[in-house]
């Protein structure tokens, strides 16, 4: 482990936990309610009364997929049961209930210790009802949803697979993600999309640029075959857009709404090929005009981790309202390894 790639994960789960927190006042607004309150730029700052921000369930779900992997490393449980029970225990923050009894992953872990957690912050109702009808841990959803769910809690997994290339290939990185994901979420675009952007956050916390991440991601893509191909497409639009130096107002149109989990994944792509910093591109990703806090975490998690950031993200980390649990979660998910 090199201090590069520490610093690189710490920047992927603030810079997400950001994204996430920029997005949150503004996800639901209509375009005529976002000009009233912000004008024309939008949001620029965390803009609660006590002047915190505020992450959502996204950026819970990503802690909770840390939580998984640093109690697979001490148990030796199966990494799938290990996020299974970790997203239950999630649910439990939500203050909702399980047809698996509560004390087969109650009693693990540290999150579920954490006031800050325990908040209902937009949880997304497809995760929500595969987790409380779930009735064997590790099993894939029986759904057809393609939502970002998934997508936007598996960045850890990326984060791990740079800590240990020995033994997390792009293969294993891309299924394990896949396999978290369909917990929850059961269109290939969903999981799908999750395995790519895991092998992505792997690729840029090793040290490579999103260039050269993207074009190794879509050569693994190509080997899936049809299944692939949404994602294939969407991400081949991304960087034709990038390429062309399309307007970001512009590319927003053509990328997606972003309420599905490939169109996040493209937009967050977009981004991270033509931000000149991360102060920018999480900016614009937390104005999006659609899924404005998935994006924001996405496209955040991904600049964090990119070497065109600066001391913005520190900054704005510190007004967070769950700093310190943050803090707490990735300096065991590190040292762990």
């Amino acid at each position: 482990m090199t201090l590069d790639i520490t610093d690189r994960i710490w920047g992927g789960f603030l810079g997400g936990a950001i994204g996430d927190a920029l997005g949150e006042p503004v996800e639901f607004l209509s375009k005529e309610e976002r000009l009233q309150r912000w004008g024309p730029t939008g949001v620029q700052g965390f803009v609660h009364p006590d002047g915190m921000g505020r992450f959502t369930d996204d950026t819970q779900m990503t802690l909770f997929t840390a939580e998984a992997l640093i109690l697979h490393a001490k148990t030796g449980e199966p990494l799938l049961i290990a996020l299974h029970k970790a997203y239950l225990r999630w649910l439990a923050t939500q203050k909702l209930p399980s047809r698996i009894p509560p004390d087969t992953y109650c009693n693990e872990g540290f999150l579920l210790d954490q006031p800050v957690l325990h908040q209902r912050m937009g949880p997304g109702r497809t995760c929500l009802r595969s987790l409380m009808e779930a009735t064997d841990l590790g099993m894939p959803v029986v759904n057809d949803s393609k939502g970002c769910g998934g997508l936007m809690r598996v960045a850890p997994v990326g984060f791990w697979a740079a800590l240990h290339p020995d033994q997390w290939d792009t293969r294993r990185t891309f299924t394990v993600a896949s396999q978290a994901a369909q917990l929850t979420h059961g269109h290939p675009c969903g999981s799908l999309s999750a395995g790519c952007f895991a092998v992505l956050i792997r690729d840029l916390s090793s040290g490579a640029g999103l260039e050269q991440a993207l074009k190794y991601t879509l050569s693994f893509l190509e080997k899936i075959g049809e299944t692939g191909a949404p994602i294939r497409g969407a991400l081949q639009r991304a960087r034709s857009l990038a390429d062309k130096s399309v307007a970001w107002e512009q590319a927003t149109l053509e990328l997606g709404s972003g309420w599905v989990a490939e169109e996040i994944l493209a937009i967050a792509v977009y981004l991270g090929l033509t931000a000149p910093d991360a102060e920018t591109g999480i900016v614009q990703a937390a104005n999006h005009p659609g899924d404005a806090d998935s994006v924001g975490a996405v496209a955040g998690q991904m600049l964090g981790a990119m070497p065109n950031r600066d001391a913005y993200i520190w900054d704005q980390a510190n007004q967070l309202d769950g700093y310190s649990i943050l803090t707490l979660a990735v300096s065991t998910f590190l040292a762990v390894t």
